[in-house]
């Protein structure tokens, strides 16, 4: 037990050692590049994966980078697209069912920080979020906001100015902004990338991958459900007709 113990503390210490040498390893990266050339942006993560708990109350991982540039610094992180039908209701032959009139993709998770004290670029964020959101069928803006609501009240789609935090005062061009993702997030794989923000600029630029992971039964049935969807469907058609089936029993004995 003592043994078991100790080889617990020993990875997790481990663990920390090598945050703290990647973060270091950064650290002289950029002073190193950032003597060859002017204005430039580099960035990294402290962790490449990702466990969500209710139970942690510090941040999930932690964005380290350097930027010597006086433009608009923004962070975007993403979640693994997801695909919702749109139906609407409808009378064919005197029966009412439902028919497919278009399909939304978008990613899962939406998260901008900026280093801006003002909400000057909100807008051309919003543009990138809408911009992301690719309706299949007729376009609909009215669509695309309802959507952009309903996620921003969830914490899934995010915009949060001012979150960039010094690391030294005496070098204010290092910063570091800690990331934490709300419970809801699915398991799947992220991209965290970064951009100089002046006027319109594309916000992809590097990307680094994230997987993110979430305990429980629920993780295994989103991630069986995106990886063998057809299989899901099935599956979820026989259930739904033998709970049918046994429900018209137990009320056909009373």
């Amino acid at each position: 037990m003592n043994l078991q113990l100790t080889q617990g503390l020993s990875f997790k210490m481990h663990f920390k050692v090598l945050n703290f040498l990647k973060i270091i390893v950064i650290i002289i990266f950029i002073f190193v590049t950032s003597s060859v050339e002017a204005s430039k942006l580099i960035f990294d993560i402290s962790n490449s994966y990702v466990t969500l708990s209710g139970k942690k109350k510090d941040s999930d991982f932690t964005v380290y980078g350097f930027s010597d540039s006086k433009q608009t610094l923004v962070l975007k992180i993403t979640g693994p697209r997801q695909k919702v039908i749109l139906q609407k209701k409808k009378k064919i032959f005197g029966m009412w069912t439902w028919g497919k009139t278009g399909e939304f993709s978008y990613p899962s998770l939406n998260h901008y920080y900026t280093n801006n004290k003002t909400n000057q670029i909100d807008f051309e964020i919003k543009k990138d979020l809408y911009d992301n959101i690719k309706l299949i069928g007729k376009d609909d803006d009215n669509l695309k906001k309802d959507l952009i609501e309903k996620k921003m009240s969830i914490d899934l789609f995010k915009i949060k100015n001012n979150s960039f935090n010094t690391i030294n005062k005496d070098v204010p061009s290092l910063f570091k902004i800690p990331i934490k993702l709300p419970l809801n997030s699915p398991a799947g794989d992220y991209f965290v990338s970064m951009s100089l923000m002046d006027g319109g600029d594309t916000f992809e630029t590097r990307k680094i991958k994230l997987e993110v992971k979430k305990p429980g039964i629920g993780s295994f049935v989103f991630s069986f459900a995106h990886k063998f969807s057809f299989v899901y469907g099935v599956f979820s058609a026989i259930i739904a007709v033998a709970l049918g089936v046994f429900a018209s029993l137990v009320f056909r004995k009373r």
